[in-house]
């Protein structure tokens, strides 16, 4: 991985030159810093403007690509003409799209019946907070109290164990992820949305094991930015930290303006 900012001329050039251009950006950990809990989570007044200002320059779309609902993640940034993708990619809509992953859709009620049964063995008092997306189930333990610990790991143990043609999980900074196999994952919605738009230049920007997956499907000419340097990352350039994202949103944006 490479400094962004020790780059930045040659990734300006590039920006300028692209005849058309999909910035896709994670929302948790990139847009906004992380909140102890997902709904204390704000997209600060400043970057919703940065994402407006980006959004209005020549041959741009702007791609907000979280594990959220989609319609979470669309009420939390607020703007209209933006596309939006929730469950990793699995759900997509935006000025003139709207795409679902059929697939993921048939998993809902099995989604549902562990995110229930997780609900159920831990009260509200124990740190455990399940999220069921419809397509996909988040558990965070971010607040996890110690006397619920070693019972919470044992469920997740024997859980994340049992074999399943339909699920499998995967973990992420103080959370599980219940996904549909072979559903969409942010590598293909990049690529799917990059197509339909028929953008040949994507730059894509994420914090977080999730975010692998698009800096992984990308080709070569893709400019894929991780906040926080991190070993055996595929992505080709590093931010120091999460306030540095605004500045790089201002950063294409001027870049394409010529500034």
């Amino acid at each position: 991985m490479k400094s962004f900012w020790k780059n930045s001329a040659v990734v300006s050039a590039r920006l300028a030159a692209a005849p058309g251009l999909l910035v896709t950006l994670d929302f948790d950990g990139t847009l906004t810093a992380l909140a102890q809990t997902p709904g204390q989570a704000r997209l600060k007044p400043e970057f919703k403007a940065a994402l407006r200002s980006l959004a209005c320059a020549p041959g741009i779309s702007v791609f907000i690509l979280s594990g959220r609902a989609l319609k979470n993640v669309r009420s939390l940034v607020g703007l209209p003409n933006l596309y939006y993708g929730g469950n990793h990619g699995m759900e997509i809509r935006g000025p003139g799209f709207a795409w679902r992953d059929a697939g993921a859709a048939k998993a809902r009620e099995l989604v549902a019946a562990i995110a229930a049964d997780i609900q159920e063995r831990f009260p509200p008092g124990a740190g455990v907070l399940v999220e069921n997306k419809v397509f996909s189930a988040s558990v965070h333990y971010r607040s996890l109290k110690a006397d619920y610990r070693r019972g919470f790991f044992s469920r997740m143990k024997t859980l994340m164990s049992a074999p399943s043609p339909t699920l499998y999980w995967r973990g992420g900074r103080k959370v599980f992820e219940l996904l549909p196999r072979g559903a969409a994952h942010k590598g293909g919605a990049v690529k799917l949305l990059a197509g339909r738009l028929g953008c040949p230049v994507v730059a894509t920007v994420g914090d977080d094991l999730t975010d692998e997956d698009m800096f992984m499907a990308l080709p070569g000419r893709a400019i894929t930015i991780r906040v926080g340097r991190k070993a055996g990352s595929k992505a080709g350039y590093f931010l120091t930290s999460q306030a540095e994202v605004l500045r790089l949103l201002h950063f294409i944006t001027a870049a394409r303006l010529g500034g």
